[in-house]
């Protein structure tokens, strides 16, 4: 094999590459590839509106030089040309693209954190979709596979015990690893979709270990982001915007590590938290531009929240959360007393 394929989670769970181990749906190399590999911090970001969610995902890693008196098989030089990973939504997507490459600088400038005092606060593409289930028999169905940019994407649903069975054994064949079975069994649970995801490119991935951004377009009752498809895997840290126009209740959003500024200092605060559709900045705006369903973002009052989560399958163990990552609305106060 030529070109290294590394294989990871959606949220970048990475584990060392043990040679002549079952290979788990996480981080490792071909058998002729044993560079070590391991997590950067990892990037997410999510418009939300009435059923409607834009995801953005960065992930990232690192790459070190083979231990003292051992020599990879290959060229620990050799330019990395291959990533992939899985992805679990709640739903079929119908959007893929290639995001900014600058979306997440130009986040992180938008909302950088100031004291309390100082607060002021500021003014589809590669489309395919499917139908679902339903009440069809157990196994495994494969949408109709999606060719964006650098991305290839094989959208794939599993059904019931033989499906779970069948998806695990596609997987391994094609060199995604397999599901661990409580993981496996809590997305069937939930009936989810899963993403195939495979970036190549042929001149080498970026030398920093940040790929390119992966934008998916889908419905889903609540704002939401996988992170429980990586319990046992390996500690990750997390950056994560949420966009809607609601509030968040953010003592719910501890539960899952995640915090904002506010939460690890109260004399801080975020800058923009409230903010309008044509205060974001460009690279941000294109996320949501095109999609229909979020229009209702586009005039009107904006919440862009930042959170931060470290060491997440450490400090917070992902296999005793109830549910995956999602967001919870504060309740609207009530009128008249009523």
């Amino acid at each position: 094999m030529k070109n290294a394929i590394l294989v990871f989670t959606a949220a970048l769970a990475f584990a060392p590459m043990l040679a002549h181990n079952p290979v788990q749906a996480c981080l490792h190399g071909p058998s002729e590839y044993t560079v070590p590999i391991k997590a950067g911090a990892q990037a997410g970001l999510i418009f939300f509106a009435d059923g409607r969610q834009e995801m953005v995902i960065r992930p990232s890693y690192q790459s070190q030089a083979p231990e003292e008196g051992k020599k990879a098989k290959n060229d620990a030089s050799a330019k990395l040309t291959s990533l992939a990973w899985i992805i679990p939504t709640p739903s079929l997507p119908d959007t893929y693209k290639e995001a900014d490459a600058g979306l997440f600088t130009k986040l992180e400038e938008f909302t950088k954190q100031e004291e309390k005092d100082k607060k002021n606060w500021g003014p589809r593409e590669g489309k395919a979709g499917g139908v679902a289930l339903g009440a069809e028999e157990d196994g495994v169905t494969f949408e109709e596979e999606v060719v964006v940019g650098d991305y290839k994407i094989q959208p794939i649903k599993a059904k019931g015990e033989l499906g779970g069975k069948e998806l695990n054994a596609w997987l391994k064949d094609n060199g995604f690893g397999e599901l661990k079975e409580a993981v496996l069994k809590y997305y069937l649970d939930k009936d989810y979709y899963w993403l195939a995801v495979k970036l190549h490119n042929a001149k080498g991935l970026p030398e920093d270990g940040n790929v390119k951004p992966l934008q998916i377009g889908f419905n889903t009752e609540k704002p939401c982001y996988p992170i429980k498809i990586n319990a046992g895997s390996g500690e990750f840290d997390l950056a994560l915007w949420l966009i809607t126009n609601k509030e968040i209740d953010l003592d719910k959003t501890k539960a899952f590590g995640l915090k904002t500024f506010e939460q690890e200092d109260a004399e801080m605060v975020q800058q923009n938290r409230e903010t309008r559709f044509s205060a974001l900045p460009d690279a941000v705006k294109k996320v949501a531009t095109d999609d229909a369903g979020l229009k209702t973002l586009k005039s009107g009052k904006l919440r862009c929240y930042r959170f931060a989560a470290y060491g997440l399958d450490k400090e917070v163990d992902l296999a005793k959360l109830e549910g995956d990552l999602t967001f919870e609305f504060k309740a609207a106060a009530a009128k008249d007393g009523k």
